[in-house]
């Protein structure tokens, strides 16, 4: 009979041979001892076939004699050497038991190996009705006893199987939504030490720096020191460090005891162990480490793959989790940088008030969603305006939140409006306790436009210099006086420059974003070209609004219209004639 080489297909060729014999008048007991010896071979059959021999058939003959019934079984697999011996592996063995019910369920069995095809040939004698047998009692206590241990050891097996089963399903099902990895560590090791039957067991965590085994748990808990980290380059001391450091299991037991000065020694003083190194990624992530009183009880090649299956489930929770408190950080770091977007944009006067004859003009350009550039504009009184830009150490929300004390503290000081001077002194001396605390400062440039005298009076604290362009001229000027940076020196004083802006005349106050903007070569723009920028702006158009518009087309044309790498805010004057 022949059934496709798959496991249901072969089962069912078995059963109707079964049934096959069941007619031929074989009793129950002979039915039963061909029906487990032919599924034995025949699972091996399918077991042991490569991606091309799982397209042939698996050949199933039977033929029946008055004293004997004897099975043909071909398969196309790479065949193997038959043991001259074929005898009960030992209990940790993960295979062999199906040829040991074979020889014990029949009276022959031999195998022949052929070029594409092998033949399992087996055996049995009928147990003819009516005709007393006299068994070799001996011989049948023998087979019995042999069974009975294959069946033990296979019913303990099949337990612990089921059991880790169980386990495996339920860690599966918390995989990524378990967010106490402590909690899930512990039950999954608890279930691991009885699963395997071990005595102890302890788990370490290789540190943020990457140098160290620092641990999590140890069972169990109630009366064992809590162990020290160990030290990864203490692998001639540490069977962890050592496990963790060459990528293998390394065992310990009286062969092979732990070291006198090894930090296991406190919790596993004897018996025998395995400490097993797990990875994700091929990047260490600690060490499990088993322990067993007995030292003539080895553990089995059940229980070390079991170890090495929960470690794995292990490892994915820690990665897990992991990437949840790397997800949550994103999550409030946006937030922040959302809050600080909030707080940049508020600084941002909503309009600009009307100075004739002057126009004004302002734009503030962020390289990443919050810098640390503002700029502001402020009704001085007597048509006159407050021209406030400056540029805040940093970026996101301490850099946004000093622009804003730095606003709300200039604005609280109409008084001193028209001595941009004396109001970044008196400024610097109220943000420096606060700026020196944090090692941060503030460059910033006041202009005070007073258009009744049509000139500029300016102070500068650190910031770029104020560049005017005066009709008729080739380039623009820069107004280089300048001091400290607000928060370097707390009694600084800011020396106060006046400049007239005749008639078609343009003045920038800008940000150091806009000279240290680069283009494809990354050659710096510098202020030469942005003062040649100027003039040519200046000469194209004179309205303010206009300007500002021809000026940022510019800056993009430079950098081929690529994102920016710093923050970019200027403020345009313009004197309408």
């Amino acid at each position: 009979m022949e059934a496709s080489c798959h496991f249901a297909a072969t089962r069912a060729a078995i059963l109707d041979l079964r049934a096959w014999l069941a007619e031929g008048g074989l009793p129950e007991a002979d039915l039963a001892a061909w029906e487990l010896a032919l599924v034995e071979a025949a699972n091996n059959a399918v077991k042991y076939a490569d991606a091309a021999a799982r397209q042939l058939p698996v050949l199933i003959e039977l033929s029946v004699g008055e004293r004997d019934v004897e099975a043909r079984i071909t398969d196309h697999t790479a065949a193997f050497d038959w043991p001259a011996e074929v005898n009960l592996p030992d209990a940790d063995s993960e295979s062999g038991r199906g040829l040991f019910l074979i020889k014990s369920l029949t009276d022959h069995a031999a195998y022949e190996r052929h070029p594409g095809r092998n033949v399992l040939m087996l055996r049995r004698a009928r147990t003819l009705p009516g005709r007393e047998v006299s068994p070799d009692v001996n011989q049948l206590q023998n087979r019995l006893a042999d069974a009975e241990s294959a069946l033990t050891d296979m019913t303990a097996e099949l337990s612990s199987s089921y059991e880790s089963l169980v386990a495996l399903f339920r860690y599966s099902s918390e995989l990524g939504a378990h967010a106490d990895l402590k909690d899930f560590s512990q039950r999954l090791l608890k279930d691991l030490v009885l699963i395997a039957e071990a005595d102890y067991a302890v788990l370490r965590l290789i540190s943020p720096d990457g140098n160290k085994l620092e641990t999590l748990l140890v069972l169990p808990a109630a009366g064992n020191a809590w162990l020290d980290s160990v030290d990864l380059a203490d692998a001639l001391v540490s069977v962890e460090a050592a496990a963790a450091r060459n990528c293998e299991d390394v065992w310990f037991g009286p062969e092979e005891p732990l070291g006198k000065n090894d930090p296991l020694r406190a919790v596993m003083p004897a018996g025998i162990g395995i400490c097993h190194a797990f990875f994700v990624a091929k990047q260490p992530v600690g060490t499990a480490t088993l322990g067993r009183q007995q030292a003539d009880k080895p553990f089995t090649a059940a229980q070390v793959n079991l170890l090495h299956t929960f470690v794995d489930f292990l490892a994915i929770q820690i990665v897990n989790a992991r990437l949840l408190d790397e997800r949550t950080v994103a999550r409030v770091t946006r937030r922040e940088l959302e809050i600080a977007a909030d707080i940049q944009r508020s600084l941002l006067p909503s309009s600009i008030p009307a100075c004739p004859p002057f126009e004004v003009a302002a734009t503030c350009r962020s390289a990443l969603q919050v810098g640390g550039d503002f700029y502001d504009i402020i009704s001085a009184g007597d048509g006159a305006l407050l021209l406030v830009i400056a540029d805040v150490m940093g970026k996101g929300v301490p850099a946004a939140l000093f622009a804003a004390v730095l606003r709300s503290t200039l604005r609280s000081m109409p008084q001193l409006f028209n001595q941009p001077g004396e109001l970044l002194a008196t400024a610097n001396r109220i943000l420096f306790p606060d700026l020196s605390r944090v090692d941060m400062f503030i460059t910033a440039q006041v202009a005070y436009l007073d258009p009744r005298r049509q000139k500029i009076v300016t102070a500068n604290a650190g910031h770029c210099p104020l560049l005017v362009f005066e009709p008729g001229a080739l380039d623009a000027m820069a107004l280089r006086e300048s001091g400290f940076p607000l928060g370097i020196e707390p009694l600084s004083r800011y020396a106060q420059s006046e400049t007239m802006l005749p008639s078609g005349g343009t003045a920038l106050l800008y940000t150091d974003g806009l000279s240290e903007t680069r283009n494809a070569a990354d050659e710096l723009l510098g202020e030469g070209q942005l003062r040649r920028m100027l003039a040519e702006t200046a000469a194209q158009t004179c309205d303010a609004d206009a300007g500002k518009q021809i000026l940022l087309g510019r800056l993009a044309d430079y950098c081929n219209h690529q994102p920016v790498n710093d923050d970019q805010t200027f403020i345009l004057i313009r004197h309408i004639a």
